[in-house]
């Protein structure tokens, strides 16, 4: 549950397709190279020049910046950007043609809070007594935010090893990332130091309230607050996550404290990076709008006294309502806490759409006595480890919190930003792409306006990540990354099961050539 330690620094505790357009579109052909995204906007090395373009024919047109949708819309693309939007369009005889009549136009998906290199199904054994599993999860991965029409992702916690496995995959979405997030010593993710000279040595700042923590053998002044911010500045990150997280109201961490989150704003800033924290309880959450942060990665859903009492006490309003008035974007990240439910309810092993999520080795693994016994033993650990009146009780009262809290943030107009914290822990309730989903329909249940969710999931996360001149909306002069729907996401949640294309930078990839085959 969200008040138990995880192995992954998150929240809660982390060949290319077939091309092909729709039925009744023109065939095709295959072309290597296609399909590789060019990361911040710069064209990877091979991709293949589209000299003749491609124009999506009759379709009905909806992007977050448009009042209304655009009926019989013609879009013209090439070079992986669109070149014109209108009725009646000419693309030219050797132009690829895609019938879009009855279908949805809508910008690709951004998920603004995932962690690629986490597993979302095997724990630490499995993947050891069986690394070919782990090979076919994680070459599914990439696939599988594109299957649920994530066209772009952000990580907010990335190691050297993760960014370089990602950023080799040969089909992956637009990724962008935080670097490593800002830990203190001993606190949340940062428990055990390992050697400067390990690979998994955290990105600390010295925190001077909590230097009964440090480690004698660390300088304090090689960890200052600009030096965190620089080495993520160095590794290309367009943003900085720093963790709030005293303990999930139960146990007693070190963590960085408002003084020194204002030394990281103020690096953040001079470097031109979104600052992002992790916060999930009341007085974090009031330390990240303090710090004048731009994000909080998660919702709210701690707060002192009884942790099966759902109702949300004056404290969490009030800060909900403050973060409102000082503009913080806020990711909800409901699957967060809901995605635990798979411990005790393993139904999810029978949604159709894991298949686009998961392999089917892995899958079978899940099924397996095997995975049933290292469920039940992730399930017995964290049943231990919950205070009164025990796991499976406080759980129901965690989800609900997240929603009631969820509907505040609606009703005050906090403006929020889509983001799913994929994977959000250990099990596999928060399975890559699908989790995503997941948290869409969550924010649907919740009663939040469709319209909402598509621009949350789109044109503000791009606006907030420093990126709307590229993607975000459908635009002249922005990157093709879209996505057709057989239904209307302004209608309807289930339209984003409905996906039939995925274009990235232009190409079409028809959905149901991103099933994993292993």
């Amino acid at each position: 549950m969200t008040q138990i330690v995880r192995h992954h620094v998150c929240a809660a505790g982390v060949v290319m397709g077939l091309l092909a357009t729709l039925a009744g579109a023109q065939t095709v052909p295959k072309s290597a190279g296609v399909g590789l995204p060019p990361d911040a906007g710069q064209a990877s090395a091979g991709q293949r020049v589209m000299d003749t373009g491609t124009v999506i024919k009759n379709v009905t047109l909806i992007s977050p910046e448009r009042p209304n949708p655009m009926l019989h819309a013609d879009v013209i693309i090439r070079d992986g950007k669109i070149t014109k939007i209108g009725t009646n369009l000419d693309a030219g005889p050797r132009a690829r043609r895609i019938d879009g009549t009855g279908r949805f136009l809508i910008p690709g998906l951004i998920d603004s809070h995932v962690h690629v290199d986490h597993s979302a199904a095997l724990d630490d054994d499995a993947i050891e007594a069986h690394p070919e599993l782990w090979n076919a999860y994680r070459a599914q991965v990439p696939r599988a935010y594109l299957a649920f029409g994530f066209t772009t992702i952000v990580d907010l916690d990335l190691t050297s090893s993760g960014r370089s496995w990602f950023e080799s995959t040969p089909l992956r979405p637009r990724f962008f990332h935080c670097g490593r997030g800002i830990k203190v010593a001993g606190g949340y993710g940062a428990f055990e130091v390992p050697a400067v000279t390990s690979p998994n040595f955290p990105n600390l700042v010295y925190e001077s309230e909590e230097a009964k923590h440090w480690p004698s053998s660390l300088i304090p002044t090689d960890y200052t607050a600009e030096r965190g911010v620089v080495r993520d500045a160095d590794a290309g990150a367009v943003c900085v996550k720093a963790f709030v997280e005293p303990g999930f109201g139960m146990f007693d961490w070190p963590y960085l404290h408002t003084g020194t989150l204002r030394q990281v704003r103020s690096a953040a800033t001079a470097y031109h990076l979104v600052l992002m924290m992790h916060a999930t309880g009341v007085d974090s959450w009031q330390s990240a709008i303090d710090a004048h942060a731009d994000v909080i990665a998660h919702g709210l859903w701690v707060w002192p006294g009884d942790p099966a009492n759902s109702s949300v006490p004056l404290a969490a309003s009030k800060v909900i309502a403050e973060a409102a008035r000082a503009g913080v974007h806020v990711q909800p990240t409901l699957q967060t806490v809901a995605g635990e439910r798979s411990m005790l309810d393993p139904s999810l092993l029978d949604d159709p759409r894991l298949a686009f999520a998961l392999p089917p080795s892995v899958i079978a693994y899940l099924r397996s006595a095997e995975g049933v016994k290292a469920r039940s033993t992730l399930l017995e650990g964290y049943r231990k480890a919950s205070p009164s009146p025990g796991f499976e009780a406080l759980l129901p009262a965690a989800i609900e919190r997240t929603r009631a809290t969820f509907k505040l943030m609606l009703q005050d107009h906090v403006p929020l930003l889509f983001g799913s914290d994929t994977p959000a822990g250990d099990g596999f309730g928060n399975p890559p792409g699908l989790n995503g989903r997941l948290e869409l329909q969550d924010w649907a249940d919740a009663g939040a306006p469709l319209s909402v969710i598509l621009r949350a999931a789109t044109l503000d996360n791009a606006i907030a990540l420093g990126q709307s001149r590229e993607i975000g909306s459908i635009e002249v002069g922005k990157r093709a990354d879209l996505l057709l729907l057989r239904e209307n996401p302004l209608a309807s949640i289930s339209a984003y099961d409905s996906i039939e294309t995925i274009f990235l930078n232009g190409e079409p990839i028809a959905r149901d050539t991103l099933r994993s085959p292993n």
